[in-house]
């Protein structure tokens, strides 16, 4: 099991992504655009359209884990090694404004959930 975790000013939500459908992804995703950045773009901006829902007990759908997938795969296969993240990956909004977004590992950061 994969996950992608996104804080977005202080609330926190993660998706985890089963092995099946991770599997999938990789069979079916065109290689050329693994590392687009558009394509993380459009990622992230689906994770986080979920979150602004806000709507409580909603589990992800096919899309956002779909979305969870290109991130995850985004940065654990990313040939650069300045753009690489090896394991889970946490997506970093802290203002929730999408001004600055980080992305890290998610062995790197400790985050306390305030829903």
């Amino acid at each position: 099991m994969r996950k992608v975790t996104y804080f977005l000013a202080g609330t926190v939500a993660d998706f985890s992504i089963p092995d099946d459908r991770f599997d999938a992804f990789c069979r079916d995703m065109n290689l050329g655009t693994f590392h687009s950045e558009e394509g993380l773009g459009k990622a992230r901006s689906g994770l986080e359209a979920f979150m602004l829902r806000g709507e409580k007990g909603i589990q992800a759908g096919p899309e956002e884990v779909l979305a969870a997938c290109f991130v995850w795969n985004f940065f654990n296969t990313h040939p650069d090694n300045a753009m690489h993240i090896e394991g889970d990956v946490v997506i970093i909004d802290l203002n929730g404004d999408g001004g600055t977004i980080d992305y890290a590992s998610a062995r790197d950061i400790q985050l306390a959930q305030k829903n």
